[in-house]
């Protein structure tokens, strides 16, 4: 099964081999934006994030991805629990980040990642799981990892479109 996003990516656009460092790419991307002054703190409008809130999704999003990897490769077919994304901005636990904290933590949180996925043996990659999202179904731990560089690369385009916002 290939997932196409709107945005334009198709999970079967990345190789095995490529995960780890395109996740690092991004991220890397994402922490050079946030060094864009104080408005990578503002949203261009209500329904979009700032580029710091998404910033933070993303490294919140590659460190869950981490730790479901593990379970993955423990547990049989787990279920996950949601990560709470919309709960994490709406219980204002985004309130307290700060752009240069943010950076350093969404590229440390890609260099873990990217290990870790690096380190899986690759006849495990095909051991499946009950992903939520977008919607409950069964994934693999490869899905997964194209997964974080999905996140990765489509939060980095949200950022960059913000930046277009806030600057006309």
């Amino acid at each position: 099964m290939t997932d196409r996003c709107d945005c334009g990516f198709g999970d079967d656009s990345v190789s095995i081999d490529d995960i780890p460092a395109r996740a690092r790419a991004g991220a890397d991307a994402i922490a050079a934006a946030l060094r864009g002054g104080p408005a990578v703190a503002r949203r261009p409008s209500p329904d979009r994030w700032s580029a710091l809130e998404y910033a933070a999704h993303v490294r919140d999003v590659l460190l869950t991805i981490r730790d479901r990897l593990v379970i993955g490769l423990v547990e049989d077919r787990p279920h996950f629990k949601p990560a709470y994304r919309d709960e994490r901005l709406s219980l204002g636990l985004y309130r307290a980040d700060e752009p240069g904290p943010v950076a350093l933590e969404v590229v440390a949180a890609a260099a873990m990642f990217g290990r870790l996925f690096a380190a899986i043996d690759p006849g495990a990659l095909g051991r499946d799981v009950h992903y939520g999202f977008p919607e409950s179904t069964i994934r693999t731990l490869a899905w997964m990892g194209r997964q974080a560089v999905h996140e990765t690369e489509h939060h980095l385009a949200d950022i960059t479109e913000n930046a277009r916002l806030l600057s006309s």
